[in-house]
Order: structure tokens, then C-alpha cells, then sequence
């Protein structure tokens, strides 16, 4: 199998499932599990996660290696170390670089094969609605139409969010019984994990109180890094900024959205705020703090986070454009 593989893209059910088929064919092909790493960009440097790569396992049969927030590397020196490894790579070893967002450098990217690189985009409302039906069929539960319209209402468009919050409604009924939409209402609305899109939401929506409380119900409770929110901000930004694009060319709001794949009922009314509250020169001012923002992160470290985040939210909903830190 490829020694290299690249994957991204806002589908997180597919793209995991995938990483895990990729450790299940390597434990198979070298007759034994691997020695398992995960690591992220911004904790291990490059030149780190090349030493590992190429210092044999002692005790495994082999090592499989995550690289999380890969689209992350940028410097010439770090992409051309990579480039290197692609053409002559550790035996018995498997390197996934993993992207926040939809690939890594175009560089990099040109030196792993095609059958290596994955882009997992959002499943449409059809198949959507498809596998939250086919996921309370396994379980010997019917969901009615409107349990399924609320579903794909309040839980973000992935199939990892899906199946946490589908796999908490299923706890509360047994085979044979069937759901309905106030069921979801009551079970999964009033439970809702806070996240990057739910704090979007609140900053498309215009208030700053909202969106702090957001924020600091994420920080105080979440996994991952400052980091990895961050990332589902910008995401959902440059979407904003292809959206601006498409209106510009003369695409009617909603075919333009539903190009990008915005097609549930809230992310529609989400981005129409966004789009108004963010023209389109005002969007591209915010994802270029955003960028300067997550370099701030990574060098400042997660003990400063909080209010670097919280300055990145101060621009965006106060000042709609960048802002000095101990300015605001």
C-alpha cells in the first residue's frame, strides 16, 4: 500500500473511517497491529515527525502515523523534507497527513499519489437523511419523517456529529419504538454540545455576549486545541468568501449556497446573516486576521488561547475587521 496518503474536507464520519480502514489494511498486510502516533502540526515540528517516521519500531510491525492540521505546513524547508520522503519513504510505515481544511500544499499535494489524497465533502440532505434512517433501522428504532428534518436541523452535516448525537437519542428507546420530532427536540436540542459551527452561527447572528459565552463553553469543555476551533472559523469563512464569489458572478442566493453545499435550513439563514453582516471585501480582511490569528496561536501557546480567541471574536462581531492585541 501507498506509504503517503492526504486527507481533508469537512466530512469528519467518512474521513476517520477511512484513517481506520487505512490501520486495519496495514495491520493485515504486515501480519500484526502497527505502532500508533498521533501528532499534531503544531506541537511537532517537521524535522520531528521525520525522525520518528524513519527510526524503525522495535517492538510493532510496523508504525502508522497521524499528522493533524497537516495544511498547516507552509515553510519551503518543511514541505521540501516531505516532498523528499514521498520519493523515498520508511519501510512498513504510513504517514497520513490530515488538513483541517481541504488538502495540504499544492507542492506536497504533487507528490503523493492520486489514489492517496481524499477530499470527504458533505453528504447532501438526501444522503443525510438516508443514513440517520439506515442508523435507527439498525438499532430497531423507526424515525418519522420529522424526526429526521430535526436531526438534520440541529446537528452539524457530518457523519461523526450524526452518529454521536444519533447514537445518544437511541440510548432512550427500545427496539420497536419509533421517534419523532419532538423526541429530537427534547433529547438532542437541549443537549447540544457547543463547537466552531455553533459558535459561527452565533457570530453570523451579530452577538458578541452570545458568542463569548460560546466560546467559553467550548474552551472549558472541549477536545482538541484553540487551534482546531480556530480552523472550523476559517472554514467557515473562506465558504463565506466562495459564497460572495458565486453571488458576485450572478448566482440567486440559494443556488449559489447550495453549490457550496449549505443546504440545511439553519446553515442557509446562518450564511444569508453572514453574507450581510460580512461584505465581501470585509471577509477577506477577517480570514487574513484569521490566518495571522492561528500563527499568533501556535507561537503564543494554549496559555494564552482564551484571549486571543476572544480578540478574534471582538473583530469579527464589534469591529467586523482586524484589531491589535490590548487594543480592543
Amino acid at each position: 500500500m501507498e506509504a503517503l496518503f492526504a486527507v481533508g474536507g469537512p466530512e469528519l464520519g467518512r474521513r476517520n473511517d477511512f484513517i481506520r480502514q487505512l490501520k486495519t489494511r496495514c495491520a493485515s498486510e504486515w501480519k500484526g497491529e502497527p505502532e500508533e502516533h498521533r501528532l499534531y502540526a503544531h506541537e511537532t515540528p517537521v524535522p520531528v515527525l521525520l525522525d520518528l517516521l524513519m527510526n524503525g519500531s522495535l517492538f510493532s510491525a510496523g508504525k502508522f502515523v497521524q499528522y493533524l492540521g497537516a495544511d498547516q505546513i507552509k515553510a519551503k524547508a518543511d514541505v521540501q523534507a516531505l516532498v523528499e520522503y514521498a520519493r523515498h519513504p520508511a519501510e512498513t510505515t504510513v504517514l497520513v497527513l490530515v488538513a483541517d481544511g481541504i488538502g495540504v500544499d499544492k507542492t506536497l499535494e504533487a507528490a503523493i499519489s492520486k489514489d492517496a489524497k481524499k477530499v470527504f465533502w458533505e453528504l447532501s440532505p438526501q444522503e443525510s437523511g438516508r443514513w440517520i434512517r439506515d442508523y435507527f433501522s439498525a438499532q430497531g428504532v423507526k424515525a418519522d419523517d420529522g424526526a429526521v428534518e430535526a436531526i438534520l436541523d440541529l446537528v452539524e452535516n457530518n457523519t461523526e456529529a450524526l452518529k454521536t448525537e444519533c447514537s445518544r437519542l437511541a440510548l432512550f428507546y427500545p427496539r420497536g419504538s419509533s421517534i419523532g420530532e419532538d423526541d429530537v427536540e427534547r433529547y438532542i436540542a437541549h443537549n447540544r454540545a457547543e463547537d466552531a459551527f455553533s459558535l459561527w452561527d452565533k457570530m453570523a447572528g451579530g452577538s458578541f455576549t452570545q458568542a463569548l459565552e460560546t466560546l467559553q463553553a467550548i474552551l472549558s469543555d472541549r477536545d482538541g486545541s484553540g487551534v482546531g476551533l480556530l480552523a472550523g472559523l476559517l472554514w467557515s469563512f473562506r465558504r463565506l468568501s466562495a459564497l460572495h464569489a458565486a453571488l458576485a458572478d450572478g448566482a440567486p442566493y440559494e443556488q449559489a449556497a447550495r453549490s457550496l453545499r449549505i443546504t440545511r435550513r439553519t446553515a442557509l439563514a446562518s450564511y444569508d446573516q453572514a453574507r450581510r453582516r460580512w461584505p465581501r471585501n470585509t471577509c477577506e480582511r477577517l480570514v487574513a486576521f484569521g490566518v495571522d490569528t492561528d500563527a499568533r496561536l501556535r507561537a503564543m501557546g494554549q496559555a494564552n488561547e482564551k484571549v486571543i480567541l476572544e480578540l478574534f471574536v471582538y473583530a469579527c462581531v464589534v469591529a467586523k475587521g482586524p484589531v491589535e492585541l490590548g487594543r480592543i
